[in-house]
Formats: structure tokens, sequence, C-alpha cells
């Protein structure tokens, strides 16, 4: 008798982030300097004269104004950002978790259950082939994946870049191994899910085996390490000159 596709797939075993400790420290003190940096400016400007400011009365109103619009945004992407704030993912049988672990709080939970077919989404731009897809934003290094699920009894666009959305928790060491993940608990437990196989060949996963193809990745990471350092060096040797 032949074996269901299920029972040919690799085991499916359940996986949470890494976070890259370093760098994720070095990108939320940014944005603590950041913070601190337009909010010292700004009491700077109203408790100084124009004498040290060095600045006349028009120009310290309108700085002022510039540096507290910025203060106000950033307070603003706090409030918001609060309850949606994660710092682990989790993908296991239940489906996907993502986890804030500086207040034990389970941001929000998507069981594969929840997954539903792309025809029962009502609003999209166009038509699509696939359930799950992936978008790569201008300006981004990593793509956004989109899939339908049903929340409340509405069906809505869910979407995920398999990173962390916390200041000091934004990059995942293991991205890789998360989508990969992600890829196979879909063929374990939701086979009627289609995935783009695009989405295999731009993150180096086998479809059948569901192994990564480590050293073509790096080769490409390091090939696009190298450019960015050339591009960067050239725009300096022609600013310098």
């Amino acid at each position: 008798m032949q074996n269901s596709p299920q029972e040919s797939l690799p085991p499916f075993r359940s996986i949470s982030s890494k976070p890259m400790r370093f760098l994720n420290l070095i990108l939320g003190s940014f944005w603590v300097f950041l913070t601190l940096f337009f909010l010292t400016g700004l009491i700077f400007l109203l408790t100084s004269s124009l004498n040290e400011t060095r600045l006349d009365e028009a120009g310290t109103i309108v700085l002022s104004l510039v540096f507290s619009i910025i203060l106000l945004g950033i307070a603003i992407l706090l409030i918001y950002s609060k309850n949606k704030m994660f710092t682990t993912t989790i993908i296991d049988e239940k489906g996907i978790r993502y986890l804030n672990k500086f207040n034990g709080r389970i941001v929000k939970e998507i069981p594969w259950n929840s997954f539903v077919k792309r025809e029962k989404l009502k609003h999209y731009f166009e038509p699509q082939k696939y359930d799950v897809t992936s978008v790569r934003p201008s300006k981004s290094f990593y793509d956004q994946f989109y899939w339908p699920v049903m929340i409340d009894g509405k069906v809505i666009a869910h979407n995920d870049a398999f990173l962390g959305r916390h200041f000091f928790v934004m990059l995942y060491a293991n991205r890789a191994e998360l989508i990969r993940s992600f890829l196979l608990g879909i063929k374990h437990y939701r086979p009627d899910i289609t995935i783009d196989p695009i989405i295999y060949t731009d993150h180096y996963i086998n479809p059948e085996t569901f192994t990564i193809d480590k050293k073509q990745r790096l080769k490409v990471e390091i090939i696009g390490g190298l450019l960015c350092i050339l591009i960067f060096a050239l725009l300096c040797y022609f600013i310098v000159e």
C-alpha cells in the first residue's frame, strides 16, 4: 500500500526562536539613544537662552517643534506597539505562538486549524494561486509571509516575517529553521493549504526532504555583504572626492 504524503514527510519537531543577543542589544540601544538625544535636545532648547543655543527665536521654535513631533511619534509608536510586542516565536503541534518573555504574556496564537483557504479572504488586491505567499518589501532584507486565518469568526490576512517585534529582540538567529518548521507544520497538520513554491527556493529549503542548503545560503549572504561593502566604499570615495 502506498504511503500517504504525511507519512513520507520528515518528522515535525517543535521549535522556539533564538535571539541574536549582541545585535539586538545594539539595535535596542540605538532606539534608546535616539530618544534620549531628542529629549535632551528639546530640554536644552526650552531651558537655554538664545545666546546659548546660537539660534534666533524663530529657529529655536522651529527646532523645538521638530524635536517635539519626533518624540510624540516615538511615544505613539510605543503606546501602539505595547500590546503587540513579542520576543519569542514558538512553532509546535498546536500552531504558532508569539510570546513576550519580558512580561510573560502570550501576545497572539495562530492554531493550525485557524488557517483557511485564500478563497475565503474577501478583500485582496489580486487573485493568488497559493494560500501562503511571501513578499519582500522595498528597503527590507527580510520577506513577509502572508496567509489567511480565521480569528473570532472573521477571515483576515495574517503576516509574519519570523522576526521579533520588540526594540531589544528584533533578530532571530534561527530564522531559517523557523521558516522550515512553519512550512513542514503546514504539510503535516494542514496539507490542504497550498504554499508558493518560490518560498522554498528563496530560503534554500528542499520541498521533499525539508533540509536547508546552508552552504548555498551562506555563499549568497557573503556575496551580498561584499556587494554592500563595495557600494558603501564607492559612495564614501566619491563623497570625499
